[in-house]
């Protein structure tokens, strides 16, 4: 416990005696020739779980690779890629705008004003994307849109901007796993940072998984 990092306490060093160490089918020849990391590699293995099935695509994507080289005239070569899980765009959106946390979407743009109490001077505060003058701007181009669709011409409903966010990263599957996949995430806009970046307000939406592919030198 009082060795390496400073997360391990009390409590955990208590349930690795009591119960592990104690339990009266532990055997210390079970730990003979013991590594965590190759433990943990049977785990990646043996786990038959497929955790992307939750609404996820399966499909094959084609990439043109170049050759590299500035004297090569010969066209990139073409290569398939397969197991590419993705959600629909579409459908990514319309569960957010209907989950619980969509209430606290702001959906009409505004200008944030600071005024120094000291001066009285404004000066113009930028924090937040819906604060921004482009998306004022596309707001109002939105507002002046076509009509409403000829399938539903007494259409009233309000017309606004979903913004989206996307990012790309590496990200492990699991604590002291080797497990990782290249992932493509989504967060809107129209939620304030403070908002978006807390791990616990559940405002991530993982948009799709990118296999990983093997380079091989020809």
């Amino acid at each position: 416990m009082n060795t390496g990092g400073k997360s391990k306490s009390e409590g955990k060093v208590d349930r690795l005696v009591n119960g592990v160490l104690k339990a009266p089918d532990f055997c210390t020849e079970d730990l003979r020739k013991f590594s965590a990391h190759h433990k943990n590699e049977c785990l990646d293995i043996a786990d038959k779980t497929n955790y992307l099935e939750d609404g996820f695509q399966v499909t094959s994507i084609t990439i043109e690779v170049p050759t590299g080289k500035s004297d090569n005239l010969l066209a990139p070569r073409t290569y398939s890629v397969p197991g590419l899980h993705c959600h629909k765009l579409l459908n990514v959106i319309k569960a957010v705008f209907q989950d619980p946390l969509s209430h606290q979407f702001h959906l009409t743009p505004f200008s944030l004003m600071h005024q120094s109490p000291i001066t009285g001077e404004e000066q113009r505060v930028y924090g937040e994307l819906y604060n921004l003058d482009e998306f004022i701007k596309e707001h109002k181009r939105v507002q002046n849109r076509s009509p409403p669709t000829p399938d539903d011409p007494m259409c009233k409903l309000e017309k606004v901007i979903a913004a989206l966010m996307f990012w790309s990263d590496a990200t492990y599957l699991a604590n002291f796993r080797t497990a990782k996949l290249w992932l493509i995430y989504l967060f809107f806009g129209n939620l304030s940072k403070y908002i978006r970046s807390r791990p616990s307000s559940g405002a991530c939406n993982h948009l799709t998984y990118i296999p990983s592919v093997c380079i091989l030198n020809i």
